[in-house]
């Protein structure tokens, strides 16, 4: 495909609605999962914003550790700049703030975030068989492995 091409097809899909794959998280779920090493029930509403031009991802996590129930929350606006490419910026209850480069990859949208200031890290939001959502995370340690710390299946409400 030719230039004019890709960025003629890019400005219909927006005028038309919007990203296919944002357009299928959108909506409410709700599952349970494993974060950093803790039975986690967990919340997710990702919900257009901003005259559409962003997908807002709203996510809470009630987490059961040896300490009681532990509350996290983050939000992520997401917005397509074509081509299943993604750019964004995440902020959460911890005061964190990290910017997000994603790729869409077939059912799933592959979010790389945070700076080398700060941590790196990846959450894969996976649209799977059945109506489930199944989110992975992971982050780069200082010696350059990846370590997982979460997985979460949820399903729409």
């Amino acid at each position: 495909m030719n230039a004019m091409a890709t960025v003629l097809s890019t400005i219909l899909l927006l005028q038309t609605g919007g990203d296919p794959l944002l357009l299928r998280l959108e909506g409410r779920w709700q599952g349970t999962g494993t974060v950093l090493g803790q039975a986690s029930a967990i919340e997710a509403e990702w919900a257009w914003t901003l005259d559409r031009q962003f997908l807002e991802l709203t996510f809470r996590n009630q987490m059961q550790g040896p300490r009681g129930v532990q509350r996290f929350e983050g939000r992520a606006f997401y917005r397509s700049s074509g081509a299943g490419r993604y750019r964004g910026f995440w902020i959460d209850n911890s005061g964190a703030i990290r910017p997000i480069e994603a790729r869409a990859d077939g059912d799933a949208l592959i979010a790389s975030w945070g700076t080398d200031d700060t941590e790196r890290g990846e959450t894969t939001y996976r649209l799977a068989e059945g109506g489930r959502l199944e989110i992975a995370d992971r982050v780069r340690q200082r010696d350059g492995t990846w370590r997982d710390f979460g997985q979460s299946v949820l399903m729409k409400r």
